[in-house]
């Protein structure tokens, strides 16, 4: 990364790279001056190179950068990509930067100010869990929500399990740590502390998609039937009322149509249930969808008739991407989820 910065260069246009030095030992990784094209004045700049662009990464050099300036120079960093937030980070900072795609910004207090961006990422990162907010891994960030801190990685890890996702210890490390490099969580010793509640909905919504369902059908029930602890009573099959569904629950939101129960093996639950099968699903008390996806049986609530409604989160997720009634009520949802999932507050 250092190699493509060379004396006379174009940095970030029109800004020239007038000297450049390269460091050794501990410290800042070099030492360069940029000018305006025909301008005598120069600027020096202490630069702390980053092969990763994470959030942690980006603050970490902004850090070093700042600890290694001299009278008359100015902190710079260079990542692979800098995309806008990054970008308005190190404006608030006052810290330059820039990329290997031609973002950047160059900033001297009063003197220069010159920004460029809006240039595609063409350096995949490859951090060891891609996205920590979609799937199962994203479970990990749900019960985070639930439970701002945690003494250890392993009490995370069999509440985890326990709330209903089948998720291996070092799968649960691996997304506690991509959300600590994106500054979501803080890891302190051994404790995991979520920062940034606001952000991780965020970033759980942006991330969430309409699960595939493999299979459906509407059924209508017997008298009196028991359908909730029929279903809770086949081994090894998962089963809980869709987000959808569970909205009255939570929110004040009626809807017409049967109530949708999401499972793991339709043919068991249509087993276990009994009832006729309806063609026309406005005539049927249930129907069922059958589907894999995590967040249908994570985090659920049981009630006294046994009947196993969505978390909240799940129903905020999908009432979110609904129609525009839908998403009213998911204004409420979401400012309850926030008003529990305080950082930094043991439980």
């Amino acid at each position: 990364m250092l190699a493509r910065l060379r004396v006379g260069e174009v940095l970030l246009p029109p800004l020239v790279v007038r000297s450049f030095e390269a460091l050794s030992g501990p410290g800042a990784d070099a030492r360069l001056e940029l000018a305006l094209p025909g301008e005598q004045e120069g600027f020096r700049f202490v630069l702390e190179s980053k092969g990763r662009a994470t959030p942690q990464a980006v603050q970490l050099a902004m850090m070093r950068a700042k600890a290694e300036i001299r009278d008359g120079e100015w902190p710079m960093i260079q990542v692979p990509f800098l995309s806008p937030q990054r970008l308005d980070d190190l404006e608030r900072e006052g810290v330059s930067g820039v990329d290997l795609c031609g973002n950047g910004l160059v900033v001297v207090p009063g003197r220069m100010f010159v920004s460029r961006s809006g240039e595609p990422n063409r350096y995949r990162d490859s951090r060891p869990l891609n996205n920590p907010y979609r799937g199962r891994s994203a479970m990990v960030a749900r019960m985070l929500l639930q439970r701002p801190h945690w003494e250890s990685l392993s009490t995370l890890f069999t509440a985890v399990v326990t709330a209903g996702c089948e998720l291996s210890l070092p799968q649960t490390s691996k997304a506690v740590h991509a959300m600590a490099e994106d500054l979501v969580l803080s890891k302190i010793g051994g404790a995991i502390t979520l920062r940034e509640p606001l952000r991780l909905l965020d970033e759980l919504k942006k991330a969430w998609r309409r699960p595939p369902i493999r299979a459906r059908q509407a059924v209508r029930l017997p008298a009196n039937s028991g359908w909730a602890r029929s279903l809770s009573a086949v081994p090894r099959m998962k089963w809980a009322v869709t987000g959808e569904s569970s909205a009255p629950r939570y929110a004040v939101f009626s809807q017409g149509g049967p109530r949708r129960i999401a499972v793991s093996d339709l043919g068991l639950a249509l087993s276990a249930i009994g009832g006729v099968l309806e063609p026309v699903p406005s005539f049927a008390e249930l129907e069922l969808v059958e589907s894999d996806e995590a967040g249908f049986f994570f985090g659920n609530e049981i009630d006294e008739e046994g009947i196993r409604w969505a978390s909240r989160l799940q129903t905020w997720l999908e009432l979110d991407s609904g129609d525009a009634r839908q998403q009213d009520a998911a204004k409420d949802l979401r400012q309850a989820l926030l008003q529990t999932s305080s950082p930094g507050v043991p439980r």
